[in-house]
């Protein structure tokens, strides 16, 4: 008896820590990706470039020339969003007053904090300025 009890306590310290460990490292993707999306299209770039040096180890000459096709590249992705933005707006806007119609006042109220709230959080990464790579 003492002995099954001895290996379900071992058994319960593992489970236990599987579990634990495994919420941790979920939290740490989860936050990893949603920092990329926040970052938009120069965030996605900046990681594949940070993946790419890491992983195939580059000479110093292949990271100046990754960090000028990764310039060329964040540029080329400011001008495709740039083009876009003015649907990208209005879609969001025609979803806002969907949102809205079907909550009541004070749902409507909080849900304009929420808007205007991450609205600040998005113009101001819009305006700083963008990480450029090492070169």
């Amino acid at each position: 008896m003492k002995r099954l009890r001895g290996f379900l306590g071992v058994f319960l310290i593992f489970f236990f820590g599987v579990i634990v460990g495994a919420a941790l490292t979920g939290g740490t993707i989860w936050k990893e990706m949603r920092d990329v999306i926040e970052g938009g299209p120069e965030a996605v770039v900046a990681k594949i470039a940070d993946r790419l040096e890491k992983d195939l180890k580059l000479s110093d000459s292949q990271k100046q020339m990754l960090g000028h096709i990764a310039t060329e590249t964040r540029i080329e992705l400011r001008m495709i969003r740039a083009d876009s933005q003015p649907r990208t707006s209005e879609a969001i806007a025609i979803a806002e007053r969907k949102v809205r119609a079907v909550l009541n006042p004070a749902q409507q109220k909080k849900f304009d904090q929420i808007v205007a709230k991450h609205r600040e959080k998005w113009e101001a990464k819009a305006a700083a300025p963008q990480a450029v790579l090492p070169q």
